[in-house]
C-alpha cells in the first residue's frame, strides 16, 4: 500500500500509528492487500479509502453507481481499453471527455489514456472511482450491446422460420430483410455518414467482425465494428435498397440508392466486390443540391483559372482533366458545364455512373450490358446535334479517336483520362495511338488535379520547414512564376510562413476542414504544337508550361501552404503518391 495513503490515514485519525503493524500481518495471513483488508474489517469504507487516494493524486471522486452514462458516451472508450485499464469514459462535454480510474497510480495505465486522448483528439478530466462503481460501469457495455444482439437474434430466428417454412411456400426475400431489424442499423450508419460529412462508407467483411469506415476529407477513420455474423444481412439490405441481386456474390455489382437524410435529399452510389467469403460494400454519397459551384470555390485561381475561363468560351477544342479516383475530376466538370449552360447551347453528357443529376444537361448512362459504350454512345451522340459534350472517361483508343474527331469537327469535348500528371496526357494519348499532329490541332488545355485538406482557420498555428523538405520547397519557391501576388506571400527578409494543424472544436480536433483542389494545367500554344510535331519530350513540355507561367501541382500546393489554405503534410501526400 502506498505510504503517503497510509499516513493519510494516521493524519484523518482513522488509524493509530502503533495499530498499522498488526493490521498488515492480518492482512497477509488472510492474502489481501491491506487496502481491502481495512475495507473488510470495517475500519473505512470503500468509498471512503478512495476519496483519500483521489486527495493524494488531486482527483475529484465520481460515484459510478449514481451516474447514468450515456450510451454513446460510455463506447467513445473501447471495451477492451476499459477491462485492461480499470477506466471508463462517464461524461463528454464538446471535446472534453471525463475518464475514472480506479487506480491513478498505474503508469501504465495513464500512458495508455493519454496516447489515446491524443490520437483521438479529446481533452481529458480525470476522476477516481472506486472498483465497484467501475463494475457497474462496465456492466453498461453489455446493456449498449443488447440493441445490436436483440436484432441479431431476430435475424437468426427468422432465418429459422423462413427454413421451417419452406416447404409451406415461398418467401421473398426483400420483404423478410425489409421487416429485419438490420434496417435500422444501415439508416444508422448512413446519417451518422451525412452528419460527419464523409463522401464514401466502407463496410468491410472479416472473420469474426464487419468493419464500417468513413472517408472524411479524403481520410479513412473506423466509426463501427459489428459482428462479423451480421455482415450478409447489412450486405443484403443495402442490395434490396440498390435494387441489386441478392443471390449473385460471384461478381461485382453497381446501383444506385435515393433517400432522405436530415431533410436533405442524396444519392449513395453503391458498389459490392466479392472477397474470400463474403462481399465488400462502399458507398459513395452524392448530395442532389442544385448549389452552383464555381471554379473559384473548388480552389482554382490566378493564371490557371484565368486560362480555364478563357478555354471553355471556346466554341470547339477537348479540354481532358487527369488525376485519381476521388480527386473531384467529376466536380470539376460539373463545375465548367454549369457554367456553360443555357437555353442556347446542347450540352450531353455520357457518363459511368451519373453522379450528378443536373437540369439543363441531357445526361446519358453507360450499359455495357446492351452495348452502349463510351465509343458506341459518343457516334450516337453526334447524331443529336450537340454543341458540347461531355464524356466520363476517354479510357480505349476508339473512344480517344472519336473525341478528337469530334472537336475536329465543330464540337467543344470535355473528358477525363488517367495519367499521372497533366504533361503525362499527351504521351498516353500517343499510346492510345493518336496521332501527335491530331492532338495539338484538337487539344485546348490538360490539367491535372489533387484534393488536399483544408487547414482549420480557427486553430492553425505557425510551423518550420522541416530540413529534409527545405531544400526542395525552397527551390519551388525560387522557380515559381513571376506575380506580385505570391512574391507577398513570402516576407521581407525572405522566410517562407507555413503553418501546420493544432485542433480545436471547429475542427473536431482534426486540424482539418473541408478539402480544396490543387492544380496544374497547360494549354495548347504554336509552340506545343511545334514539339508536337516532332518528338515528345517531357522536360521540353515542363519548359513550356513554365514559359505560360502555369504553375505545376506541386507549385500549386506550395502557393496555397503559404496561404495557410493547407499544409505540408499535405504536399507530402499529393506529390509522393
Amino acid at each position: 500500500m502506498d505510504p503517503r495513503l497510509i499516513k493519510k490515514l494516521i493524519d484523518t485519525n482513522i488509524l493509530a500509528p502503533d495499530a498499522v503493524a498488526g493490521l498488515e500481518a492480518d492482512a497477509a495471513k488472510e492474502k489481501r492487500d491491506f487496502e481491502s483488508h481495512l475495507i473488510a474489517s470495517g475500519i473505512i469504507s470503500e468509498e471512503g479509502i478512495v476519496k483519500l487516494k483521489g486527495e493524494l493524486y488531486g482527483l475529484p471522486y465520481v460515484d459510478l453507481v449514481r451516474t447514468e452514462i450515456p450510451q454513446d458516451v460510455l463506447l467513445i472508450l473501447p471495451q477492451s481499453a476499459a477491462e485492461n485499464y480499470e477506466m471508463v469514459v462517464f461524461a463528454k462535454q464538446d471535446h472534453t471527455v471525463k475518464v475514472a480510474l480506479t487506480n491513478p497510480g498505474d503508469f501504465r495505465a495513464l500512458e495508455a489514456l493519454e496516447f489515446w486522448a491524443k490520437q483521438e483528439g479529446y481533452d481529458l478530466e480525470k476522476y477516481i472511482a472506486t472498483p465497484t462503481g467501475y463494475r457497474a460501469a462496465l456492466k453498461n457495455y453489455t446493456a449498449f450491446q443488447k440493441e445490436v444482439t436483440e436484432a441479431v437474434e431476430q435475424i437468426e430466428q427468422k432465418k429459422g422460420e423462413e427454413l421451417r417454412e419452406k416447404r409451406k411456400k415461398r418467401v421473398s426475400i426483400s420483404e423478410t430483410i425489409r421487416k429485419a431489424p438490420v434496417a435500422k442499423i444501415v439508416t444508422l450508419v448512413v446519417e451518422e455518414a451525412v452528419s460527419a460529412g464523409a463522401s464514401d462508407i466502407h463496410i468491410e467483411p472479416s472473420e469474426k467482425e464487419s468493419r464500417v469506415r468513413f472517408r472524411v476529407d479524403g481520410v479513412l477513420r473506423v466509426y463501427l465494428t459489428l459482428p462479423g455474423h451480421l455482415h450478409s444481412a447489412l450486405v443484403a439490405r443495402l442490395k434490396v435498397l440498390a435494387n441489386l441481386k441478392i443471390d449473385e456474390t460471384r461478381v461485382p455489382q453497381d446501383g444506385r440508392i435515393h433517400t432522405e437524410v436530415y431533410e436533405e435529399e442524396i444519392n449513395l452510389r453503391v458498389s459490392t466486390l466479392p472477397m474470400m467469403a463474403q462481399e465488400k460494400v462502399v458507398m459513395r454519397i452524392l448530395p442532389t443540391t442544385t448549389k452552383v459551384i464555381t471554379l473559384e470555390d473548388l480552389g482554382f485561381w490566378g493564371n490557371t483559372l484565368t486560362v480555364l475561363k478563357k478555354i471553355i468560351e471556346r466554341p470547339t477544342g477537348v479540354l481532358l482533366i487527369s488525376g485519381p479516383t476521388g480527386s473531384g475530376k467529376s466536380t470539376t466538370l460539373y463545375s465548367m458545364l454549369t457554367a456553360l449552360n443555357n437555353d442556347s447551347v446542347n450540352i450531353t453528357t455520357l457518363e459511368d455512373p451519373i453522379e450528378y443529376a443536373t437540369p439543363g444537361l441531357n445526361q446519358v448512362q453507360i450499359n455495357t450490358d446492351v452495348g452502349l459504350t463510351f465509343a458506341s454512345g459518343l457516334r450516337a451522340i453526334l447524331r443529336q446535334d450537340p454543341n458540347i459534350v461531355m464524356v466520363g472517361e476517354i479510357r480505349d483508343r476508339e473512344t480517344a479517336e472519336l473525341a478528337i474527331h469530334t472537336a475536329l469537327t465543330g464540337h467543344f469535348m470535355l473528358s477525363t483520362i488517367h495519367a499521372k500528371d497533366a504533361l503525362g496526357v499527351i504521351p498516353r494519348l500517343v499510346d492510345m495511338h493518336v496521332e501527335p499532329f491530331l492532338i495539338g490541332a484538337a487539344l485546348n488545355t490538360i490539367t491535372a488535379q489533387r484534393l488536399v485538406r483544408k487547414l482549420c482557420q480557427h486553430c492553425k498555428v505557425p510551423a518550420e520547414i522541416p530540413d529534409y523538405l527545405k531544400a526542395e520547397v525552397d527551390g519551388e519557391i525560387a522557380s515559381l512564376p513571376d506575380s506580385q501576388l505570391i512574391k507577398t506571400l513570402v516576407s521581407a527578409g525572405g522566410k517562407s510562413t507555413f503553418y501546420r494543424p493544432a485542433g480545436c472544436d471547429e475542427c473536431d480536433n482534426l486540424g482539418y476542414k473541408g478539402r480544396t483542389v490543387v492544380v496544374e494545367a497547360i494549354s495548347m500554344s504554336d509552340e506545343l504544337q511545334n514539339i508536337l510535331n516532332t518528338k515528345v519530350n517531357i522536360e521540353v513540355l515542363e519548359k513550356e508550361r513554365a514559359r505560360q507561367k502555369l504553375l505545376s501541382m506541386k507549385q500549386d500546393v506550395i502557393v496555397k501552404a503559404l496561404r495557410g489554405e493547407t499544409s505540408l503534410e499535405e504536399l507530402l501526400r499529393v506529390t509522393r503518391e
